[in-house]
C-alpha cells in the first residue's frame, strides 16, 4: 500500500506544481519543429465485489501505475505519425490476491498521409495486454473458467486508402488484421487431475476488407455503398491439461462471413445538433465451407446536441462474430448515454447498456450502467471518478452475475 500512496504523493506534488505555474510548458521534449515527446502517465484505485465476473463474488481493491510516453511527428503536416507506448504496473491491496499482481503492456502506431491531394492513407498497429473475464462471460464460460482471470495479448494492424474520384464521390479500401493470444493459463483442481482455465477456449484470427463508396449528396451528409469480406481462423488455445485425455479436434476451422449494405455519414438536421454515422445490411456467414446462413446487420451511432451543456447519444449494433468457444456469437447491443459540461473543466456523463448475447447453447442478457466525472485540473493534469453496475443473466447459471466497480483515476501528459 505504501507504493501506492508514494505514486499518488507524486501525481498530488504534479498538481500543485501545474497549478502553481512553476513548470515549464509541455511538451517534455521537442527535437526540431515537428517531434515532441511527451511523458503520458496515469494512476488509479478501484475497489469491486465481483473480481471475477462469476455468481460468487469475490471483492477487490487493486491500485494501477502506468508510466509511458507519446511521440508525436508532423502533427500538423501531410504526414503524421504517433508512437504510445505504456506499462500497467497492478497491485492488489489484498495478500491473497498478490498471485494476480502483474504488469500489462499497451503499445500503438500510427502513420497518416494527406497532402491536400485525393489520396488519403492510413496505418495503425496496437499491441495490448488484458486480464478480465467479462467478454468470455457473455459467451456462457462461467464454469469453465471460475475463480480465476484470464490472461490476453490482444494484436490489430490496420490499413486503409481513400481516394476522391470527384468533388463528390469517393472509394475507399481497408484491410484490419487481428488476432490474440492467451497468456499464463492458471491451473485448476489438483494433480494428476487439473486442468487450465483456457482448457476449452480458442484464438481467433480475423482478417476484414471492407470496400466502400461514398456520395457528397448535401455539404455535410454523406451516402454510400460498403461491402466487407471477413475470414476468421480458429485455433485451439496453446495450453491443454486433462488427465489421461487428448486434446480434442476442434469442430470447425474458419468463420467465413460477407457483408453488404448502406451508409450515412455526417449531419442529419439543418441545426447540425443532430449527426450520424449509420451502416445497415444483411451478412451472410458460414463454417467452413457449410451452407451460408444470413442475418440482418447493422451499426447506428447518433449524438444530439440538446442545449449548449447537455448532449445525448445513441448506439445500436447487430452482428454476428466468431466466439472464443470455437462458434460464433449473435450480438445486439443498445447504448445510451447523457453528458452534461458543468464548466469549462468538469464533464458529467451517464450510460446505460442492454445487451443480447446468443452463443452456441448459451442466452446472455446483460444490463450495464455508467455514472462518471472528469475534471480537467490544467492541461497537464485530469482527474477521473466513475461507478459501474454490471447486471449479467444467462441460461448457463454459472455465467449470471451482479458487479459493483467504483474507480478513481488521474491521467498527467506533460
Amino acid at each position: 500500500m505504501s507504493r501506492f500512496l508514494v505514486a499518488a504523493s507524486a501525481l498530488t506534488v504534479s498538481a500543485l506544481v501545474q497549478g502553481a505555474n512553476w513548470a515549464p510548458t509541455s511538451p517534455l521534449i521537442q527535437i526540431g519543429n515537428d517531434c515532441d515527446i511527451y511523458f503520458d502517465s496515469a494512476a488509479s484505485l478501484e475497489v469491486t465485489d465481483n473480481l471475477y465476473s462469476a455468481p460468487i463474488k469475490t471483492s477487490a481493491t487493486s491500485w494501477m501505475v502506468t508510466p509511458g510516453f507519446l511521440l508525436e511527428y508532423g502533427k500538423d503536416s501531410a504526414l503524421s505519425v504517433t508512437l504510445s507506448a505504456k506499462h500497467t504496473f497492478v497491485n492488489f491491496t489484498d495478500n491473497a490476491l498478490s498471485d494476480l499482481e502483474d504488469g500489462r503492456d499497451a503499445l500503438s502506431a500510427g502513420i497518416r498521409f494527406a497532402d491536400g491531394g485525393p489520396l488519403t492513407l492510413s496505418l495503425d498497429s496496437s499491441y495490448r495486454v488484458t486480464a478480465r473475464n467479462d467478454d468470455l462471460q457473455m459467451q456462457g464460460l462461467g464454469g469453465v473458467l471460475g475463480a480465476t482471470l484470464v490472461r490476453q495479448a490482444n494484436y490489430s494492424h490496420a490499413f486503409r486508402a481513400d481516394y476522391k474520384l470527384t468533388e463528390k464521390l469517393r472509394v475507399g479500401l481497408g484491410y484490419t488484421n487481428s488476432f490474440n493470444q492467451y497468456l499464463d493459463p492458471v491451473k485448476t483442481g489438483t494433480s494428476p487431475n487439473f486442468v487450465f482455465n483456457t482448457n476449452t477456449l480458442t484464438e481467433l484470427n480475423t482478417k476484414s476488407m471492407p470496400l466502400s463508396l461514398d456520395f457528397q449528396a448535401f455539404e455535410k451528409l454523406s451516402f454510400g455503398l460498403v461491402l466487407q469480406h471477413d475470414v476468421t481462423d480458429y485455433s485451439a488455445a496453446p495450453y491443454f491439461s486433462q488427465a489421461n485425455t487428448p486434446r480434442p479436434a476442434l469442430p470447425h476451422q474458419q468463420l467465413l462471413k460477407d457483408f453488404a449494405g448502406l451508409t450515412a455519414k455526417g449531419q442529419l438536421s439543418e441545426s447540425g445538433k443532430l449527426n450520424g454515422n449509420i451502416r445497415v445490411g444483411y451478412s451472410r456467414f458460414s463454417y467452413d465451407n457449410a451452407p451460408k446462413d444470413k442475418d440482418l446487420s447493422y451499426s447506428v451511432n447518433l449524438s444530439h446536441q440538446l442545449t449548449e451543456r447537455f448532449s445525448q447519444s445513441l448506439t445500436l449494433s447487430r452482428d454476428v462474430t466468431a466466439s472464443s468457444t470455437n462458434g460464433q456469437m449473435a450480438a445486439k447491443n443498445y447504448t445510451y448515454g447523457l453528458s452534461y459540461t458543468a464548466s469549462e473543466d468538469l464533464t458529467m456523463n451517464f450510460s446505460a447498456t442492454m445487451s443480447d448475447v446468443f452463443a452456441g447453447t448459451s442466452q446472455i442478457d446483460s444490463y450495464v450502467y455508467n455514472l462518471g466525472a472528469d475534471y480537467k485540473y490544467t492541461n497537464h493534469l485530469t482527474f477521473q471518478a466513475g461507478y459501474s453496475f454490471n447486471d449479467s443473466k444467462a441460461s448457463v447459471a454459472a455465467s449470471t452475475y451482479l458487479s459493483n466497480t467504483f474507480t478513481i483515476s488521474a491521467a498527467f501528459r506533460y
